[in-house]
């Protein structure tokens, strides 16, 4: 095994949320170690970008890159509801600085950000696998153990940070993790190099699906189309037990919506790929000498295209955290528990609209006055307010203003977090 290296912040996975940690904290000066387990460019899902991951990008540098290579996304069009006719959220009318983001392929973004980290001064590894965490006596992670180029490494740093995705390679270990079981859903997707576009052709499709889940239709050029049905996993399970395959089963869910089959000729259908799609939460997001970002803090079904915009602003919550703590360490429980309180609030704002809206017999109207009625929203008219809230721009006030150092209702909320810890606390001793 190789001596250890120092370093001030080491990330676990190269994806969106670590490359965009990894690349802040470099631009402010900080020492990063990026161990990315595959080699990019390498494909992902999760496609369709929302408006409020832009500031992020601005802060990035990356803006004009992504506006250059990637269709637009001006809006969502919705076959949802007890609304006999679809209806269109169009992103322009917050009337606010961002009127559209982007649909992108996910091999090329994810490139961009970790290219980007890597331009920012992060050291990348890639096709680097963490094989242990490195913890000291009172349980504090010190570093990771990794192997690159059939060699055994071993980094150190003051904090390690889980990006690593749905494979958790701390939380897993370090937090218990709650799945919505109400959201343990399965994606069927695949996609059709001659399509039909909507009359707003830069727009997502999202049109419930009778019998159950949902389709997403997403443009990532003139000629190609990203078409997926979401569903619960027991209902594949049990086509699955039937003997139908998740081709036909993809294919009677298309056969069974309004829009998307227009849109599309099935005997074009390329090949069908596979996920699972269970929304989770991690207990806590940072602990001794750790921090989580991403899909390794929490996910939520992709209804309104939230991960990489959830997974980023984690990240830049994350990084001002730590960029504080790394100048004070004594500052740790109040910057990094301040950075946990915002991102898991932003976790539960999005989680409680997807479960309203799951329910597809409502009117449009409820939807937007839920949309109003959730959270912080800033916005009074109802309408804009449900476009707030899924084109992610509901959060900005709250990201903008995020200051680990600053005591401006700090009390209140380390307050409220110690109020939720006791009573966790109370129930488990009464359970």
């Amino acid at each position: 095994m190789s001596e250890a290296s120092q370093f001030d912040v080491i990330v676990i996975g190269g994806g969106p949320a670590g490359a965009t940690l990894a690349g802040l904290l470099a631009k402010r000066g900080r020492n990063v170690l990026v161990l990315e387990r595959e080699s990019f460019p390498r494909y992902h899902i999760g496609e369709s970008m929302v408006t409020g991951m832009i500031p992020v990008m601005e802060e990035l540098g990356l803006v004009d890159e992504l506006e250059a290579r990637f269709q637009r996304k001006t809006g969502i069009n919705l076959v949802w509801g007890a609304d006999p006719q679809p209806w269109r959220t169009d992103f322009s009318a917050t009337g606010g600085l961002y009127d559209h983001s982007w649909h992108v392929k996910r091999d090329e973004f994810d490139q961009l950000l970790l290219d980007n980290a890597r331009k920012l001064g992060a050291t990348v590894l890639e096709q680097a696998h963490v094989s242990d965490v490195v913890q000291d006596e009172q349980g504090t992670v010190t570093g990771v153990v990794y192997k690159h180029e059939g060699m055994t490494h071993r980094a150190s740093a003051a904090y390690t940070v889980d990006a690593s995705g749905q494979n958790r390679t701390m939380t897993r270990k370090l937090t218990e993790v709650t799945f919505q079981e109400d959201l343990r859903n399965v994606a069927v997707w695949t996609y059709f190099q001659r399509f039909t576009p909507l009359e707003a052709p830069d727009d997502i499709l999202v049109e419930a699906i009778e019998g159950g889940g949902w389709m997403w239709g997403i443009p990532l050029s003139e000629t190609e189309l990203s078409l997926g049905y979401v569903l619960p996993a027991s209902q594949l399970a049990d086509a699955t037990a039937q003997g139908r395959s998740r081709t036909e089963v993809f294919l009677e869910g298309l056969a069974a919506s309004r829009i998307a089959k227009t849109m599309v000729d099935p005997a074009d259908a390329g090949e069908m790929r596979t996920a699972r799609d269970w929304s989770h939460v991690s207990a806590r997001f940072f602990g001794p000498g750790w921090v989580a970002v991403g899909d390794a803090a929490c996910f939520i079904d992709p209804l309104f295209s939230s991960g990489v915009w959830l997974g980023t602003s984690g990240a830049w919550l994350a990084a001002r955290a730590l960029d504080a703590v790394l100048d004070d360490a004594s500052l740790g429980e109040q910057a990094l528990g301040r950075f946990n309180d915002v991102y898991q609030q932003l976790y539960r704002d999005i989680l409680a609209y997807v479960r309203y809206f799951m329910d597809p017999t409502r009117l449009r109207e409820e939807y937007m006055e839920r949309a109003q009625a959730i959270g912080r929203t800033y916005i009074e008219n109802s309408r804009v307010g449900f476009i707030s809230l899924i084109s992610g721009i509901k959060s900005l006030p709250e990201l903008v203003s995020f200051d680990p150092m600053g005591m401006e209702g700090i009390q209140e909320v380390m307050q409220e977090r110690a109020e939720r810890v006791a009573a966790a606390k109370a129930a488990r001793e009464a359970g």
